[in-house]
């Protein structure tokens, strides 16, 4: 005997929640509280390219807006700015800071050319970038 059919949403398909969310029609947190539960979806993550920069751990991912540039932060206190497609830098950079990177962000509205840390030192630096 067949199950009746479910909509994704309410059966907690990972892959069918990713799909609807990226159409707008189910919730950021939504989204996320399904994902975390979701061993579907974990299933099947792959990795998509592995960065091998940084000397230290790093600590601090993030996209810009076009989600074509990663920007990370690392123990080894610089900055780097990754081609998501290809995997090359962008730029590098010392972060200015004399202890971990802990966070490191595109400011929004800035066409991408504002970047903001914090780090272990306590401080929080900004920059402006050009690249």
């Amino acid at each position: 005997m067949r199950r009746p059919w479910k909509h994704p949403t309410k059966a907690r398909h990972g892959a069918a929640d990713l799909c609807l969310r990226e159409v707008g029609l189910l919730l950021p947190r939504r989204f996320a509280r399904r994902a975390a539960a979701s061993e579907d979806l974990v299933m099947r993550l792959q990795v998509h390219r592995k960065l091998n920069r940084h000397t230290g751990c790093v600590n601090t991912v993030g996209f810009n807006a076009d989600g074509d540039t990663l920007i990370s932060g690392s123990d080894d206190q610089m900055v780097m700015l990754w081609d998501w497609d290809t995997g090359a830098i962008k730029l590098q950079f010392p972060s200015g800071h004399s202890n971990n990177v802990f966070q490191a962000r595109f400011m929004p509205y800035t066409n991408d050319q504002t970047i903001v840390t914090c780090a272990a030192d306590g401080e929080v630096n900004g920059r402006i970038v050009l690249f």
